[in-house]
């Protein structure tokens, strides 16, 4: 599963508003030429900010709040703010893009946990600036939360092992503790929780779900609480946990029930509503202020004199993260009708842009307040229509009127098809009725999907859930008749389902499936999918099938040497194909192929301008390649 200079804009009230931007001179490598594809840059930058502490620093006795940030595809960081100046230190990781783990041990050293392809643990001095040897936990990709435990260990979850781990910053010693589910379909444990003496508490799921309980003393790992409970709270007193009959309390010290009278009122907060109605949360400074992070922004504000007041909104003070943000990976890649290159960021919520003509580039705020990555990105209406994992989420941004996404004015949410469907997996595509389409994969534990339809004059959203059961789509595409798309077994949370079979489906708007083509168990179809040319291509195994949807048939297989998961269209017979060292040029009608130019390494987004330029992504780095 991550960023600049900033615009200042006075929001109601007279509130200044810290607004992220990033404009910057990018220069090509070279001037590009007709075949050779050259660097054009990094142009997408952002923070994503994973997790929040504090610190008192040692080398100056002050109080910092410190933030782990995560770079996708590139290298993470931590930040260390020091609360009354605002002044910012930044800090990179030896290796990997960040975590979710944080931890700080008695203002001496940081603990980090890292993801998402090798999960590193990595240890800073605080009073040296310096990074121990990192520690890899084998079969590991992610470290979750973290937490110091009353024996002053680090205990934190894992993925895709669903294990509990601890770390001993005393003696530098690490441990497996094994799986704490019994279920081998479940991957994740997180979060931990460490505020009890004597216990570690850690959620697991997501084929089951459920709460297990690590006794310190003993070292023996328990059930707790009931099937699909959550955890809300742990502190030293209580422990309180969610289900579906409502909150629940455990004796902090005994692990035995408690009456439910009394205890929800003392529950620590940890949000707090600000001036758009919007919660956010924090953590309470040494100094009993305030302090948090909203999306590319930060916030130091006074705490509210009761409890009650914790729901009322407050004015703070956004103000950008006082160090310069890393690159990090292109997720989406389009254009708009003058040329100019528009892309979202592989984590962190964000959108970016970068003009060929100035070679400038500009990178977004939040665009949303839920966390995650934009997957849709298409111009309709000359609008920008984005889809956004995790919420589910579907907005609108008008390049031409200023950024205020705090109001909801620009960019607009438009509409969600959460909880069913988060994740917009297909992507999103201009379809023949005008509307913007995207296909969605569903909710974490869920094998399933969906389809949703923004009309971009009257904004109304439209949803279709599991058109084929319990597959997410994967694919989408569309000419000007017909939706097409694919599906397959992925799920959030859930190991690829082996048992089904992948289905490439043609879908007319306002009629729904009038051709469904099954595939054999073990063929695996992908994101690859291209109307063109009165026909439409798609991806499986090594091999493209290419439908005649006036034939209702496919009309033939083509087989190439490597998989693909990215398809464009380059001229109006010539599909682009992205291998992972190469782009192939295979044209539809008469089945020629050539390799057009090599590739560094899998391509993640590309687009292609009206004269033929095509623009493609490889991480973090945007390259240019002219057509002859």
């Amino acid at each position: 599963m991550n960023r600049r200079n900033f615009l200042n804009q006075t929001g109601k009230a007279g509130l200044s508003i810290m607004v992220l931007s990033l404009a910057g001179d990018l220069a090509f490598a070279a001037e590009p030429q007709t075949g050779k594809p050259v660097l054009a840059g990094q142009p997408c930058r952002n923070f994503n900010i994973l997790a929040r502490t504090s610190v008192i620093d040692p080398k100056d006795n002050r109080e910092k709040f410190l933030l782990s940030n995560f770079a996708d595809g590139e290298t993470g960081n931590i930040i260390l703010i020091d609360v009354k100046t605002g002044k910012g230190e930044n800090f990179p990781l030896p290796v990997g893009a960040g975590a979710w783990g944080l931890v700080n041990w008695h203002d001496n050293k940081i603990i980090v946990g890292t993801c998402t392809e090798q999960a590193y643990l990595h240890v800073f001095d605080l009073k040296k600036r310096k990074w121990a040897e990192p520690i890899i936990s084998k079969g590991e990709s992610y470290f979750w939360q973290m937490g110091l435990a009353s024996d002053d260990k680090v205990y934190g979850g894992t993925y895709p092992g669903c294990t509990l781990t601890q770390y001993d910053p005393a003696t530098n010693e690490f441990r497996n503790l094994g799986k704490v589910s019994n279920n081998p379909e479940n991957q994740y444990s997180r979060p931990v929780y460490c505020q009890a003496p004597g216990y570690v508490f850690v959620w697991y799921g997501f084929n089951t779900k459920g709460i297990k309980v690590y006794h310190i003393n003993s070292g023996k790992i328990e059930d707790f609480g009931e099937p699909d409970d959550t955890i809300k709270e742990v502190n030293t007193e209580f422990i309180c946990v969610e289900r579906k009959a409502g909150l629940a309390f455990y004796d902090a010290k005994t692990l035995q029930p408690l009456p439910t009278e009394g205890y929800e009122e003392k529950m620590e907060k940890t949000h707090i509503k600000i001036q758009n109605g919007e919660w956010c949360s924090f953590i309470t400074l040494k100094n009993g202020r305030l302090a948090g992070v909203r999306g590319q922004d930060y916030f130091i504000t006074d705490a509210p004199k009761n409890n009650a007041d914790y729901s009322t909104p407050v004015n703070v003070a956004l103000k950008r993260i006082p160090v310069e943000a890393p690159p990090t990976t292109i997720m989406s890649l389009t254009h708009d009708e003058d040329g100019k290159i528009w892309g979202s960021c592989g984590f962190g919520q964000t959108i970016f842009s970068f003009d060929p003509k100035t070679k400038k580039y500009w990178n977004s705020a939040a665009v949303c307040k839920n966390g995650g990555e934009v997957y849709g990105m298409v111009f309709a209406n000359k609008q920008l229509h984005l889809s956004a994992y995790v919420g589910g989420d579907l907005m609108i941004y008008d390049p031409k009127q200023p950024w205020d996404q705090l109001g909801n004015k620009n960019p607009k949410l438009v509409g969600s098809v959460a909880p069913d469907l988060i994740r917009p997996e297909a992507k999103s595509i201009l379809g023949p009725d005008g509307n913007v389409w995207t296909g969605w994969s569903a909710k974490y534990g869920v094998y399933g999907g969906g389809l949703s339809s923004v009309n971009p004059v009257t904004q109304e959203v439209k949803s279709w859930y599991d058109p084929i059961p319990e597959q997410q789509i994967t694919g989408i595409a569309a000419d000007n008749e017909n939706i097409y798309f694919t599906t397959n077994g992925h799920a959030s949370g859930l190991p690829y389902n082996e048992g089904i079979q992948c289905h490439f489906v043609v879908w007319k708007p306002g009629t729904g499936i009038v051709k469904d083509i099954p595939f054999e168990k073990g063929v695996a179809l992908n994101r690859a999918l291209l109307a063109i040319d009165g026909l439409v291509v798609f991806s499986h195994k090594k091999e493209l099938s290419i439908y005649d949807p006036g034939k209702k048939e496919i009309m033939k297989t083509i087989p190439i040497e490597d998989y693909t998961d990215l398809l464009i269209r380059l001229s109006k017979d010539t599909v682009g194909i992205f291998t992972n060292d190469a782009l192939i040029s295979l044209n539809v009608r008469t089945g020629a192929m050539a390799e057009i130019c090599k590739v560094p390494g899998e391509v993640g987004a590309a687009t292609v301008l009206p004269d033929g330029t095509v623009y493609y992504s490889a991480k973090s780095k945007l390259y240019c390649l002219k057509q002859g």
